[in-house]
Parts: structure tokens; sequence; C-alpha cells
């Protein structure tokens, strides 16, 4: 009896070896799966710190093109060719969140370069853009043409925002009256 147990002890012997190299293999594949997991969801984290800087850069484009109208002493001149400060009704293309059909960069007013002053914290990409159109006139009074023409004007500010990165890209519009 003597002599078969050295034998079995040497067949036992490789099944432990084989049995712990299994265990590390699963446990390397694990760790590779949570570190690509950990990676994932810090990429998304950081699509989404962009996009909602691009949509406060936006925001802050609205209320810049809000403040210029609240600005004028009377009601502003509008033109009909673009760029302009305030443009006239059909004057900027329907889709104007479409960067084929209207160009931000040439077209649109800066924000922060009027003459109120503004910064941004942090520094996005590139500086908000805002257009501002001339949505129409409408009196208080439903009868029109008797008595004074006291009413408001409308104006249709739309705001763009690339965020951090510049590859996340924001278009917000508002609907802005104002009495002259």
């Amino acid at each position: 009896m003597n002599q078969l147990e050295p034998c079995n002890q040497a067949r036992q012997s490789g099944a432990a070896l084989i049995v712990s190299l299994l265990l590390l293999l699963v446990l390397t594949v694990l760790g590779v799966v949570m570190m690509q997991t950990s990676r994932m969801q810090e990429r998304m984290a950081g699509n989404t710190r962009d996009l909602n800087m691009a949509v406060q850069g936006a925001e802050a484009g609205l209320r810049y093109g809000e403040a210029v109208v609240a600005a004028f002493p009377g009601a502003p001149d509008t033109t009909g060719s673009i760029p302009c400060t305030v443009c006239q009704q059909g004057t900027l293309p329907v889709a104007i969140y479409d960067l084929a059909q209207f160009n931000w960069l040439a077209s649109a007013q800066i924000y922060g370069a009027g003459t109120i002053p503004a910064v941004l914290s942090p520094p996005l990409a590139a500086e908000p853009r805002y257009t501002i159109e001339d949505a129409g006139f409408q009196p208080y009074s439903l009868n029109i043409g008797q008595g004074d023409d006291d009413g408001r004007a409308f104006y249709q500010v739309t705001s763009y925002s690339s965020g951090l990165s510049g590859k996340t890209n924001t278009v917000l519009q508002t609907t802005y009256a104002r009495t002259f």
C-alpha cells in the first residue's frame, strides 16, 4: 500500500495547477470587462457634460439676444439680408437648426460682442451665436384702426452653441415680446 500513495500524489498535483490557471483566466476576463465598462461610462459622462455645456451656452446666447432687444430705445430697424442684427420676417431659413441651410459662423451675431458685456465660464469651444428675427406687432386692442396703436412687438431669438468639445451642437429658440 505504501507504493500506491506516491503515484496518487503525483496525479493530483497537476489538477490544482489547472484549476488555479482557470480561475486566474476567469478573473482576468472579468477585470478586462470591468475596465471596458468603466471606460464606456466615463465617455458617456463626458458626452453628457459636453451636451449640458452646449445647452447652457445656447441658453446664454438666448438671454443675451433678449437683452439686446430689451436695450433698444425704440423699435429697431429690420434688415432683409443676412447677416443682420434684427432680421425681417422670412429672412432666416425655416430650418435654422440645419447647418447645411444656415451658416452660424458667418450669419449670426456673436455672444458678448455687442454693447452688453458677457463672459462665459468655463469657456466653450466657440462663443455662442444668436439671431433675432422680427416676428410682428400685435396690438392690445382687437379693434384695429380705432384709438391708439398700443401693443407688443414680438421677436424670435434663436441661439446656437457647440459645447466644450465643439462636437455637440445645440439650437434653442424663444419668442420675446417688447413694448416700445
